[in-house]
């Protein structure tokens, strides 16, 4: 293995962590939308501070890639995938946050050497890619060359003044949900559905019981009820951490200042920064625990 993996080298952005632990298993992290490395880094250090060996892997904004994910090929966690077991690890787990749980999913159910999936506060619908506040009429994915199916996203195809700020001062929403205002706004097709049946791995679901972001706590009981309607036949754990906010399952505790900016986006961590850093906490545990029982 390589410290680092770049796209011109090797068809993927990436920084590979070993551990002498738990041999022949490995976890590809996948950073939050806008995360960079470092931050990506310190939010998995938990995972491995618990003795796994972790492939940090970049699908946006990193260096030779695209600012934002437009077409954004899901090949890039494959041939992360076939990096790993060239090298000799028979088990691959995959682990994000936000977009890069979305990733994540997204990654697994097409590729079926994933037998184990980590996803805080995600979302099983592909979505329209777009750029500041211009929709692209693109696709956020990409798979073998073909854009995935995705769902328009609604708001950006409307006066989008109008709407944030008729968004910002509802009693619903406010400033700090604008974001959930939005995405409430969309309509979800099967055909964007993230198939999360398709996939062969342990999944982990965690969300908020109010997401001020996107809908991840209507996504996570969504996915386990079709996983359980159609007899998925590996574990699947879904936990809502009522007093969470979107910022779950990562290590936030070495980085104040994105912590801060985060509490005037989201109305959670505005509200009650101690419920929301508690919650992180037992997210990350039971991750750990997860991770403990995997077969």
């Amino acid at each position: 293995m390589k410290e680092k993996y770049t796209l011109a080298d090797d068809g993927f952005v990436g920084y590979w962590h070993p551990s002498d632990h738990h041999k022949g298993r490995a976890i590809i992290v996948f950073p939050g939308s806008g995360a960079d490395y470092e931050l990506t880094r310190k939010g998995s250090q938990f995972l491995r501070k618990a003795g796994w060996s972790c492939l940090i892997v970049g699908f946006a904004g990193w260096e030779g890639l695209p600012e934002d994910p437009v077409l954004t090929p899901v090949e890039y966690a494959e041939r992360a995938v076939k990096v790993l077991k060239s090298a000799g690890f028979e088990k691959i787990a995959m682990y994000g946050i936000s977009a890069g749980a979305k990733y994540a999913i997204t990654a697994a159910s097409l590729i079926p050497d994933v037998s184990l999936v980590i996803a805080g506060s995600p979302f099983d619908y592909t979505t329209e890619a777009f750029k500041g506040t211009k929709a692209l009429n693109k696709s956020t994915f990409s798979w073998r060359g073909k854009p995935l199916a995705y769902d328009k996203t609604v708001t950006l195809h409307r006066n989008i003044i109008s709407v944030l700020l008729r968004t910002a001062f509802s009693k619903k929403y406010g400033m700090r949900r604008m974001l959930r205002g939005c995405y409430d706004e969309n309509v979800q097709t099967e055909k964007a559905r993230i198939k999360v049946e398709n996939m062969h791995a342990d999944i982990l679901m965690q969300c908020p019981g109010y997401d001020d972001c996107w809908p991840s706590d209507e996504a996570v009981p969504r996915m386990k009820k079709k996983l359980e309607e159609c007899a998925y036949p590996y574990r699947v754990r879904a936990t809502v951490y009522k007093k969470g906010s979107h910022l779950l399952c990562g290590d936030l505790s070495g980085s104040p200042e994105y912590l801060r900016s985060m509490r005037k986006i989201l109305q959670a961590e505005y509200a009650d920064q101690n419920a929301c850093n508690k919650a992180r906490k037992d997210s990350m545990k039971e991750a750990l625990e997860f991770l403990d029982g995997w077969r």
